[in-house]
């Protein structure tokens, strides 16, 4: 299929977010359409996700800058059409949950690093189904287990994979061989997921945490 000599060349995967921000940055107001059309991107999913994903950090970027501040309110401020506001807060609302889960998590992994069995780096969040968040800690290749894992919903638990130690998203928490949770909660101090780290014996096959702290609700 021939291509239209005046169609834009659809930038590097990596490239995309930022080539959007710019657009962002210069027009509050972009529209889909128009990112699609500049960048030679799909509109749905790649410009409209790409969209509320931009909309919705810089959102949360100005709550955290005027505490209290509605996040609708944020939107209007930020100069974001209405018919943007759900996506964009949506997004935004679970941004807010991963960066105040953020320090907890490297707190943890910098502990696992002085101990000697965790590679020392920085923890990035992963954004899971119905607002959840993950993250994961990789363990160094003498330890049993693979990665140690954090997932709102569940607490700590080991992983077999290096490469995807997250691993797919369901609606379930994994199970299955080498996955043991570890820890008393869904916050349990650095020291005792050492300890659990450490100790093949402890843990359970099911998680005892099912609560998601991030939905606000407790045992």
């Amino acid at each position: 299929m021939a291509t239209h000599p005046h169609a834009p060349v659809s930038p590097p995967r990596d490239q995309i977010l930022p080539r959007i921000a710019e657009l962002l940055e210069a027009d509050p107001a972009v529209t889909v359409e128009t990112i699609s059309d500049t960048l030679g991107i799909t509109k749905f999913p790649t410009a409209q996700s790409g969209l509320a994903t931009l909309r919705g950090r810089r959102i949360a970027d100005l709550v955290e800058q005027q505490p209290g501040l509605d996040l609708k309110d944020a939107a209007l401020q930020l100069g974001y059409p209405a018919i943007t506001h759900r996506a964009a807060v949506a997004f935004a609302e679970r941004e807010l949950h991963a960066r105040g889960a953020q320090p907890y998590l490297q707190h943890n992994a910098d502990v696992l690093a002085a101990a000697g069995i965790a590679q020392q780096a920085q923890v990035e969040m992963r954004h899971l189904g119905g607002g959840a968040v993950a993250a994961a800690v990789l363990l160094d290749t003498d330890q049993p287990a693979a990665a140690a894992v954090w997932d709102s919903r569940y607490g700590w638990r080991t992983s077999t994979s290096r490469r995807h130690p997250i691993g797919k998203d369901t609606d379930t928490a994994p199970e299955g061989e080498g996955i043991r949770y570890l820890g008393s909660g869904l916050r349990p101090e650095p020291e005792e997921l050492l300890a659990g780290l450490r100790d093949g014996r402890k843990g359970t096959k099911r998680p005892k945490a099912g609560t998601d702290e991030l939905n606000g609700s407790e045992d």
